[in-house]
């Protein structure tokens, strides 16, 4: 991960995101790039260009963010102009990025988050993994990540490399699950091959038996491995995996997803 592209409004929230992100920085040995869009409507009668103050300002605001909390790795800041989603996911393929940190409100959980804000736009136009950070989160050693798995087929092992990235930069076990029906019917083939992905990198693999919902299962998981990173694979092409079955639109959706850990969703075909 040697470039990591954090966007920002500005806000309490992208500013807690953007110290994670320097911590991990520095850790990976990255070069972040600090990221603001804008977007205004111009008329032609205008003598100034609203443009070019919108981007000094924004200029001038990451300048003082930097001042304010400098990293001890490069950073750069940029404004750039368009709609936020497609500018961002647009500006992270063009400089490949490899990870894009951002905020997420942690009061009505993640449900909101992913179905319609900015951060679940940026994650349907891009490829690059997504981690997103709780309002109130305070930076911490990723000792234990909790994998939540669905029993299909991944594209390939690149999938999983920023994970396993994480894990052997932080030295962290990675604990992978699957929540069942029924324990006695499962069938682990697809989850063990994505286990045996992870070579000699700390892990277990377990499967849970689903309680009220997939939502309780997993944060019950979580808390009982005592997780500093929750992982999530979104996938592309229609197939429903724990991803779709928290986020996407359904019967689930009547509850809300908490999380208060940062959550790094991957991309699968």
């Amino acid at each position: 991960m040697k470039k990591i592209l954090v966007p920002t409004d500005f806000s309490k929230n992208a500013m807690n995101a953007f110290l994670y992100a320097k911590e991990l920085a520095c850790k990976l040995d990255s070069h972040l790039t600090l990221l603001h869009t804008f977007q205004v409507t111009q008329r032609s009668d205008m003598l100034v260009s609203l443009d070019d103050i919108l981007q000094k300002e924004a200029e001038k605001e990451m300048a003082a963010i930097l001042k304010a909390a400098p990293s001890k790795t490069p950073v750069k800041a940029k404004a750039v102009k368009g709609d936020a989603v497609h500018a961002i996911a647009d500006f992270a393929r063009e400089g490949g990025y490899s990870l894009i940190v951002m905020g997420t409100k942690g009061a009505t959980g993640l449900k909101e988050v992913f179905l319609g804000s900015i951060t679940g736009g940026v994650m349907r136009h891009t490829q690059a993994p997504i981690l997103a950070i709780p309002e109130h989160y305070e930076p911490r050693p990723i000792k234990n990540i909790a994998f939540a798995m669905a029993n299909l087929k991944l594209a390939s092992e690149e999938v999983v490399e920023p994970l396993k990235e994480l894990a052997r930069t932080f030295g962290a076990t990675v604990h992978l699950f699957h929540s069942v029906k029924d324990k006695e019917q499962a069938d682990k083939a697809e989850l063990l091959e994505t286990a045996s992905w992870l070579g000699d990198l700390p892990h277990d693999l377990s499967l849970e038996e689903e309680k009220e919902s997939l939502h309780e299962t997993i944060k019950s998981f979580v808390k009982s491995v005592d997780a500093d990173l929750l992982c999530l694979v979104r996938r592309k092409h229609g197939t429903i995996g724990f991803f779709e079955r928290l986020f996407k639109t359904s019967a689930t959706l009547n509850e809300v997803f908490h999380c208060e850990l940062p959550l790094l969703v991957l991309h699968s075909e």
